[in-house]
């Protein structure tokens, strides 16, 4: 699996939200988009104090899922810290199970490990990928990163699951730092990333959120800068002229450390998250399920506003423009978060492009 220059990694967390917005991307998208797919942890059931399934209830869907969604395109499967260790019903873990589900359907999966993950898993990647031969994902953390130990680390985990680097994919994942100011940050980075050749590894990916655990924003909303991409851009124009430039990769509008709250002691706003080319802009309404039809009025003032791109831009810019026309209801909360990260996917793939176009 090689990543174009100019392709997207949107990393995105296995939730109707999210696969909905990959699924209902245009063809011509989707062939510019390489996603770094993760199996979320188990969602919590606050009222009978446990988890609402099982691990095997919870992954056994997300083959056949996928395969619907993705269908033969490639990507990068990750699964969530918090089970990767847990076991299927057969002893098998998680990432075990997905990859020879998938193998039995056929697939362009590339399964991700970490310096974190034990060694139990390892050597179950390790079987994933000898028997597949597509490589495999590294995401390496900030944390790793910034280690002076970092690169003796990244090639130790390598050859334990029997991979050299022109068969990896090095991820580097920033999480969701204070980017600002953007070139000290640049700086250390790069500074951080000398003991490493990024030329020898297969892709290279350079991954960041900005988008808020809680948006701090007071009714009826506002903007918030997306530092992931304004770093990015940065980091790029301070490269070397030889240097390899990383693949873009960020969490969309959903960040890492976000969890599924109890939603009995909490009531939601509605709200619309539309990207644009240095920002989010966002409008924010009262609690949805005490006023679902505010998301008309939402809408309307999204194309109102001169900042919407138009129905035809992305399958989410269309239904924002039918519930503004009131043709489409309100849906539910999960439904919104597809139309913004199926905006906000186009919206990247706009920006890279005129990136490239300037560069």
């Amino acid at each position: 699996m090689i990543v174009k220059p100019g392709d997207y990694v949107p990393s995105l967390r296995w939730r109707t939200g999210e696969y909905q917005a990959l699924s209902r991307l245009s063809d011509a998208a989707k062939s510019r988009v390489v996603p770094f797919i993760v199996i979320p942890e188990i969602e919590f059931d606050f009222e009978e104090w446990v988890d609402k399934k099982t691990v095997q209830e919870h992954a056994e869907p997300f083959p056949k899922r996928y395969k619907d969604k993705w269908g033969m395109r490639a990507a990068w499967v990750d699964v969530h810290p918090k089970i990767l260790a847990e076991t299927m019903d057969d002893g098998r873990f998680p990432i075990q199970y997905v990859f020879d589900e998938l193998n039995k359907v056929g697939s362009n999966a590339v399964p991700v490990t970490s310096l974190d993950a034990p060694a139990r898993v390892n050597a179950a990647v390790a079987a994933i990928v000898k028997r597949d031969g597509r490589g495999v994902g590294v995401r390496a953390r900030i944390e790793h990163i910034m280690k002076p130990g970092f690169a003796v680390a990244l090639s130790s985990l390598l050859k334990s699951i029997g991979a050299q680097p022109h068969d990896a994919d090095l991820v580097l994942d920033l999480g969701a730092p204070n980017y600002e100011p953007y070139d000290d940050f640049a700086d250390g980075l790069i500074a951080a990333l000398s003991g490493i050749d990024t030329g020898t590894f297969r892709n290279f990916i350079l991954m960041g959120c900005a988008y808020p655990e809680t948006v701090a924003l007071d009714k009826p909303g506002g903007d918030l800068k997306r530092h992931d991409w304004l770093f990015y851009k940065a980091f790029v124009a301070k490269l070397d002229d030889d240097a390899r430039i990383p693949n873009f990769s960020d969490y969309t509008i959903v960040n890492p450390e976000f969890t599924p709250r109890d939603m009995r002691m909490i009531k939601s706003g509605g709200r619309v998250v539309y990207t644009m080319p240095e920002t989010w802009f966002v409008r924010k309404g009262g609690a949805f399920r005490d006023n679902p039809k505010q998301m008309h009025d939402h809408c309307d003032h999204i194309i109102g506003s001169g900042k919407f791109r138009g129905a035809g831009f992305s399958s989410g810019d269309e239904y924002i423009q039918q519930c503004a026309k009131k043709t489409k209801g309100p849906s539910n909360q999960p439904w919104w978060k597809f139309v913004a990260i199926n905006h906000h996917i186009m919206h990247v793939l706009d920006d890279l492009a005129k990136l490239g176009a300037a560069a």
